[in-house]
């Protein structure tokens, strides 16, 4: 199995990611703004771009030749967390599949997983979690979050969750400060990324309120179904009381997930998501997809499973739009 840190892309696999003519391609190696490598896959050499090399064209497309950053390239918030109260929405999913495209696209990006179940850590192919230091040991036993990171592909780094973390609640309970905690660790790293993305439990707990204190943007995941439809109001509801309490402004998208256009409960949903926050749901809409699936079986990016699909395209539509708008 190919990870994602191990991952290329053909010439026209990139002239898609990149939205430029395939033809152009020859030209920008020809002119040292991309590199290619011949790697042999089966019994044939092929012409390929590895993750690194295309993360190195984005980059420096993003700071342009003479050093000047292009802000239209650079995420509008940089810190952003995933979130919804209720389980089963594929928060996690997409979570994971948002971070490597970000890092597809030549930015330095921090995953940090805090959910127990430890779902974005295996999505991210790391199945050691139980022997690696968590949040906990940052907000409880006051290790440096520097000291929590690994990496785990080119331009993405995580800091890992495993069982242990279900057990923060009341050690972090009893902490000082307990809700700036997580906003003070980040805070220490943050200026070496261009973006950082927390995965959430599913409950209104501490932790994820420390999330929010310390989040710019919220980023809502709500399955077009009705019992999913049904918990906005009180994840609504806790994000306002916690922008009221700790005087945090955040900005919240919601992102309707699992959508299947042949069943006319999910078209009801998104009608309803689209006409009750008009003002926070996205213009994508993430379909359900085997594709998905298979690439969280996989352990990879739905790029591996099929570069031209559904789910690639619904992923870079949402990654964009949760990047730039």
């Amino acid at each position: 199995m190919s990870s994602f840190r191990e991952m290329c892309f053909t010439p026209n696999e990139f002239a898609n990611i990149a939205q430029v003519d395939k033809g152009m391609v020859s030209t920008l190696e020809s002119n040292g703004l991309l590199k290619i490598v011949r790697r042999r896959l089966g019994n044939a050499e092929r012409k390929m771009i590895t993750l690194e090399d295309m993360r190195d064209y984005f980059k420096a497309a993003r700071i342009g030749r003479h050093g000047d950053h292009h802000t239209s390239g650079w995420p509008k918030h940089k810190i952003q967390m995933f979130y919804n109260v209720k389980g089963g929405t594929g928060k996690s999913t997409l979570t994971a599949q948002y971070v490597m495209k970000a890092a597809m696209l030549g930015l330095k990006v921090l995953a940090i997983d805090l959910d127990g179940q430890g779902h974005l850590t295996v999505n991210l192919d790391i199945l050691d979690a139980h022997e690696r230091a968590t949040i906990y040991d940052v907000l409880i036993n006051d290790l440096s979050l520097a000291d929590a990171i690994m990496n785990v592909a080119p331009g993405l780094d995580l800091v890992p969750a495993n069982l242990g973390l279900c057990n923060i609640e009341i050690p972090l309970n009893n902490k000082a400060r307990r809700e700036y905690r997580l906003s003070e660790a980040i805070a220490k790293i943050a200026d070496q990324y261009d973006l950082i993305v927390a995965d959430t439990n599913p409950a209104a707990s501490i932790l994820n309120g420390s999330m929010l204190v310390a989040a710019q943007l919220v980023n809502v995941i709500c399955a077009t179904n009705p019992l999913s439809f049904h918990g906005m109001s009180l994840v609504m509801v806790t994000i306002e009381e916690m922008e009221r309490e700790f005087k945090h402004h955040l900005d919240v998208r919601i992102v309707p997930n699992m959508y299947d256009n042949r069943e006319v409960i999910s078209q009801e949903v998104l009608g309803e998501l689209r006409t009750q926050f008009s003002e926070n749901c996205t213009q994508t809409v993430v379909n359900r997809s085997a594709e998905l699936n298979e690439a969280t079986k996989r352990r990879t990016t739905v790029w591996q499973v099929n570069a031209k699909g559904v789910a690639a395209q619904d992923i870079k539509s949402l990654t964009h739009e949760l990047l730039f708008n």
